[in-house]
């Protein structure tokens, strides 16, 4: 069996973070210090993606890291969610990295339920729509899809249309567990989406909101369900410091509540399919 990273509606967390951050005036240039940090962060997280140990026991989901706090929450419908916040070692020059991971549970659905609605990405739309308008599977083999989607996301009198294409690997861990690592290959923006002028930015245009996104996606079936976390990370131009008291506590608000919105639309997105 395989997995795949939920790099859907957990994207636009990263994108509103960003659009958040400041005005398309904002200069930054995307350099080569940027993103050598960048790949040595994620070097630094892929290296617990399969599993961690804390106060001497091994866990799979981060969540567990607190169960006793957050099992209760979990197993009553709610969405549990985590900001990362990179230490002052993985500071990027010129850039900002912005990490959120967010768990829910599925009751009384399997691995497969879950996989069949990651993996189905001609129904994304469908499932997280307005923020997803278009999704299409362009190459699918036994461990790897390679997906594109676009998303539609306004924030702060900003409408943003984003086009992302992802490598997605697939692991599994037993038959209860697997995890997922999807990487964008392709981050462009589009201006003057619908329009006669519509365009796209060429890849890695400095002055675009988001330069990378990394998503890792952990499926566990037990307690008759199946827990599912994400794990969202993204690469982006830096706040300018003149506005980070003002915008800092207003990203964190929004991205917990986009967060939580995606989660729960992924349930929901499985529970609907399983009954069909």
């Amino acid at each position: 069996m395989t997995g795949v990273s939920k790099i859907g509606p957990a994207t636009l967390l990263l994108l509103t973070l960003v659009l958040a951050s400041g005005s398309q005036s904002a200069a930054a240039d995307l350099k080569l210090e940027t993103l050598a940090a960048w790949a040595r962060y994620l070097q630094s997280v892929d290296a617990h993606v399969a599993g961690q140990t804390v106060d001497g026991r091994s866990i799979f989901l981060s969540a567990d890291a607190q169960a006793e706090r957050n099992q209760p929450l979990l197993r009553r419908g709610e969405v549990v969610m985590t900001q990362i916040k990179p230490p002052q070692a993985a500071e990027v020059p010129s850039g900002l990295i912005h990490h959120w991971i967010g768990t829910v549970f599925i009751p009384g659905v399997t691995l497969a339920d879950v996989l069949a609605v990651e993996r189905d990405y001609d129904r994304y739309p469908q499932w997280f729509g307005p923020t997803i308008t278009h999704a299409i599977l362009l190459e699918r083999t036994r461990d790897r899809d390679d997906v594109a989607i676009r998303y539609i996301q306004s924030a702060l009198f900003v409408t943003v249309v984003l086009e992302a294409e992802y490598d997605i690997r697939y692991f599994q861990v037993d038959p209860t567990k697997l995890y997922s690592i999807g990487r964008s290959i392709r981050v462009q923006e589009i201006h003057n989406y619908g329009k006669p002028e519509e365009r796209k930015l060429p890849v890695d245009d400095a002055s675009g909101y988001l330069w990378r996104i990394h998503g890792i996606a952990r499926y566990e079936q037990r307690d008759n369900g199946v827990y599912l976390e994400q794990e969202t990370i993204g690469l982006s131009r830096r706040i300018p410091a003149s506005l980070r008291w003002l915008v800092e506590p207003a990203v964190r608000r929004m991205s917990r509540e986009l967060l939580r919105k995606s989660l729960e639309q992924t349930r929901n997105a499985v529970l609907r399919r399983s009954s069909e």
